[in-house]
């Protein structure tokens, strides 16, 4: 598998991605947000005014984008979040997802070391980041959309 930075042209990639993994991981109005994240990306301008960087990625896998996700330093705290994970939904549970999150993880440290990683997520994939180190540290029911609950974590180092 290759780790590579984003390109505009990985767009409709990226976009197949999100849709593959709707609704039971994204809810459909998260699809515009998704897309105007993407916009900020293919011209090279911060998407979210709290963050101070931005970095997205995918994962290849015999040229065909399996993965996308990147991590946001908010300009408010010295944190790493992680931003816009995913893997096609059809490719679940082949270590994809562990693998791509291992190198956001370690990119992370490389490019600020000493932060702490956070990250928001559902119920549904929550579990997902305790076997990496991440912890609860709160839940929001309903966040995302009805019966889309928000886990927010964080991994120290």
């Amino acid at each position: 598998m290759k780790f590579r930075a984003y390109l505009p042209s990985d767009r409709s990639a990226c976009i197949a991605l999100f849709k593959s993994n709707m609704p039971k991981f994204f809810d459909p109005i998260e699809l515009p947000l998704y897309e105007g994240w993407l916009d900020a990306q293919d011209q090279s301008v911060i998407a979210l005014k709290e963050n101070r960087a931005e970095h997205y990625f995918v994962a290849e896998r015999d040229g065909t984008i399996v993965a996308c996700g990147g991590l946001c330093i908010r300009e408010a705290k010295d944190a790493v979040s992680m931003a816009w994970g995913m893997v096609d939904n059809s490719l679940h549970k082949q270590g994809i997802g562990k693998a791509f999150l291992e190198f956001r993880i370690r990119t992370a440290q490389e490019l600020y070391p000493g932060f702490e990683i956070e990250l928001d997520t559902t119920q549904h994939s929550y579990t997902f980041f305790e076997k990496y180190g991440f912890r609860v540290v709160k839940i929001t029911e309903d966040a995302y959309a009805p019966g889309m609950h928000r886990y927010d974590m964080i991994k120290e180092f």
